[in-house]
């Protein structure tokens, strides 16, 4: 999906491709946003399996199950083994871990090694034994290479507070950070030669927002990070104070109801326990002040939280383990299962308006949500199972039906708007390797160009056009208010397919509805000479 993943995959491509791995380049340009592991890791896949979308996804998503499988190990360290695997199912059957290994973008990745991170260093600050140390500096390093100074916030925040809860003032001070510090600065070393060699060596370098003069150095481990909270960042959207929270409630879906009573009952337990400190607050630190730090920067997108997840899933199993151990669950547990199974009746109204109104689909996929449905009304009233582990399966039916409708249905239909994949899907079936694309005054876009076999010129317009022109070679796309221009530059230009255009990663009520949809879409036109 354009924007992010698509640029991404782009950007690893054309690495694969120039074989110039340090300096990170898009388009010919200068590419001054992202740290390069995402990259790196989809130009091994690419080598090993060829160049696919889903090549380009499989090392991120590789990397998240190796998350999920930190979830349940960091868990299993302070909770009992149910709870350690409800966490870890949590985990994998979020709204948040559905978006990142559908739409792969650096969260991914990060989500997995910073939770990897966590797992080690706890491992460590029980046993101290060097393996479990050198572990979690890989991941504090190869997270920090995904997304910058945020993979080494959260365990350093996550951790600290852990030691002045239960006053362990000596963990502050052991020799093995040192060989910690050593391992992060060797991982990290590659990138930052490649940044201080492409920006720092060289400041008439012109970077992201046509910036000059700019440190590759100190952008990013200070200003991309930092700078959005100092203001020393360009990027600035003016969120709401409350943005990431109620991001998180619909990325945390369909956990999200018994979160909050969970984050509440450990925080009071905590406060409780301050005297005799008990279990650990790892997890609880480590979710509540980062998100607080995320919160102050001047530039907010939902995915900013994603990284939090696995520990809100083990703040969330633990307090479910607990409950559905106990027999007869506690009232509040009741009262929130309730809430619980109207989210998922509404879920289920979710699915059949996406499938019978917002994209009409077959009889087959609504008899396949009606049969769910009532597969999960019977899990509630069968007796034989207690409550809360009803409510456990009864939620994951509801989102395996759910992560099953948007992948067979509702974004194979929503993609048919992104023109720019459409486009190059339809040009790798009709044209001749030898033929040529060109855009008309406007831009191919990033999934146009990782898709598309021909070679694609921008911005062509009715003056320059005459040079690109080959007999049955070439192909224009152009926005239908260009058709008549394009049509009068050469009687043989024809078109031969229209496109309807949407941003489709800025879903609005509109284009939702069938009705209304036809007034927010652009229009284009695929033309052949």
């Amino acid at each position: 999906m354009d924007v992010d993943a698509s640029q991404y995959a782009l950007i690893s491509k054309q690495m694969f491709y120039s074989g110039n791995y340090l300096q990170v380049m898009e388009r010919g340009h200068n590419y001054l946003d992202k740290p390069p592991l995402i990259f790196w890791t989809a130009c091994l896949s690419y080598k090993v399996f060829g160049i696919h979308d889903w090549s380009y996804r499989l090392p991120s998503i590789l990397c998240l199950i190796l998350g999920i499988y930190s979830v349940y190990r960091f868990a299993k360290l302070y909770y009992d083994e149910y709870s350690a695997r409800i966490s870890a199912l949590i985990m994998a059957s979020c709204c948040a871990t559905y978006l990142m290994t559908h739409d792969v973008r650096t969260d991914t990745m990060l989500t997995g090694w910073v939770m990897f991170s966590l797992w080690q260093l706890a491992e460590f600050n029980r046993s101290l034994k060097f393996k479990n140390i050198v572990w979690g500096a890989i991941g504090v390093g190869l997270a920090m290479l995904t997304k910058g100074p945020i993979g080494l916030i959260i365990p350093v925040t996550a951790f600290s507070f852990e030691f002045i809860y239960k006053r362990q003032w000596k963990n502050f001070f052991r020799w093995q950070y040192l060989l910690a510090l050593v391992v992060i600065a060797i991982i990290l070393l590659p990138m930052s030669y490649g940044l201080y060699e492409q920006y720092d060596m060289h400041p008439e370098s012109i970077a992201l927002n046509n910036l000059k003069h700019v440190s590759g150095l100190r952008f990013f481990y200070w200003t991309q990070s930092f700078g959005r909270i100092t203001g020393e960042s360009g990027w600035n959207n003016n969120p709401d104070p409350f943005f990431l929270v109620h991001s998180f409630c619909w990325s945390f879906l369909p956990w999200i109801a018994f979160f909050l009573p969970a984050l509440f009952f450990a925080i009071k337990d905590k406060i409780k326990s301050i005297s005799n400190p008990q279990g650990e607050v790892i997890s609880i630190s480590g979710f509540l002040f980062v998100f607080i730090f995320l919160s102050l920067s001047k530039y907010q997108l939902p995915h900013y939280t994603f990284p939090l997840h696995p520990l809100a899933a083990i703040i969330t199993g633990s307090y479910l383990g607990k409950n559905i151990l106990q027999s007869p669950a506690s009232k509040t547990f009741s009262v929130f299962w309730g809430i619980q199974v109207f989210a998922m009746i509404v879920l289920y109204l979710g699915m059949f308006l996406l499938t019978s109104v917002v994209f009409p689909a077959s009889l087959y996929l609504l008899g396949f949500i009606t049969i769910s449905l009532l597969f999960f009304i019977f899990i509630l009233f069968y007796k034989t199972i207690e409550k809360p582990g009803r409510i456990l399966i009864g939620t994951l039916v509801t989102f395996i039906t759910l992560a099953y409708v948007l992948n067979i249905h509702f974004y194979a239909n929503l993609l048919q708007y992104q023109t720019s994949s459409a486009v190059a899907k339809d040009i790798n079936k009709m044209a001749d390797n030898d033929a040529n694309l060109l855009i008309f005054n406007n831009y191919a876009g990033n999934s146009m160009e990782f898709y598309c076999k021909l070679p694609i010129t921008e911005y062509i317009n009715e003056k320059n056009i005459g040079p690109h022109l080959t007999k049955g070679k070439t192909y224009i796309l152009a926005n239908s208010s260009d058709s008549v221009t394009v049509m009068k530059i050469n009687p043989e230009i024809v078109a031969i397919k229209d496109y309807s255009n949407f941003e489709v990663t800025q879903l609005n009520a509109s284009f939702l509805s069938p009705t209304a949809r036809k007034g927010v879409l652009d229009k284009f036109i695929l033309f052949k000479y």
